[in-house]
């Protein structure tokens, strides 16, 4: 990838990686919720489940796609559904005590996640057919994929994660806590319109 095309890719992985979707919304919530040293596993989740998907796709996932169009309908329907149902999830969400069971998301939860990550997979399929040419050597272009959006969805996720937990201290009104669940769980749906229209 020539420094034109590196620089041109950067800048698409920047505005996707910090503008708002399912992973940042989680993450934020995850820090209000349960603040940033418990939500470093779903951090760490999605830079890693992310980064192996963009390599993935990088060899032939999104070419698999292509060649079968149900097997990505019935990612797109999963998808969905599970978005829906961690929506609920964060909008009713009470507040943590002694008695609470609630966890924040796990490192393999966040990472597997990212499967059915409706932007993560719509990001990945357009930056490997626009970035990896296969002409030259197709591992180089593919490591350089994985490594941007590794040294920038690392800085993107830790960023929503952060915002999350220094608004926790707001939040310890029991209006503005059910508030912003509600909020949160809203972003979550609405983030869902680009593959519902």
């Amino acid at each position: 990838m020539d420094l034109p095309a590196l620089i041109s890719f950067g800048t698409f992985a920047v505005i996707a990686a910090f503008t708002p979707g399912p992973n940042n919304v989680m993450l934020t919530a995850s820090g209000a919720n349960f603040g940033f040293q418990r939500t470093l596993p779903h951090i760490l989740g999605i830079t890693i489940g992310f980064s192996c998907l963009v390599f993935a796709a990088g060899f032939g996932l999104a070419e698999l796609f292509a060649m079968i169009p149900k097997l990505y309908k019935v990612m797109h329907y999963l998808s969905i559904s599970y978005l829906l149902y961690l929506a609920w999830k964060i909008g009713t969400a009470k507040r943590l005590n002694q008695t609470t069971v609630a966890k924040p998301m796990t490192f393999i939860q966040a990472a597997t996640f990212q499967i059915i990550n409706p932007k993560a997979v719509s990001v990945i399929i357009s930056a490997t057919t626009a970035y990896v040419s296969g002409a030259g050597n197709l591992l180089n272009e593919v490591l350089t994929l994985v490594f941007v959006f590794f040294i920038i969805t690392l800085p993107a996720t830790i960023t929503w994660a952060l915002f999350g937990s220094i608004i926790s201290n707001v939040l310890k009104n029991d209006f503005y806590f059910k508030v912003f669940n509600v909020t949160m769980a809203l972003l979550l749906i609405l983030s869902l319109s680009p593959i519902l229209l």
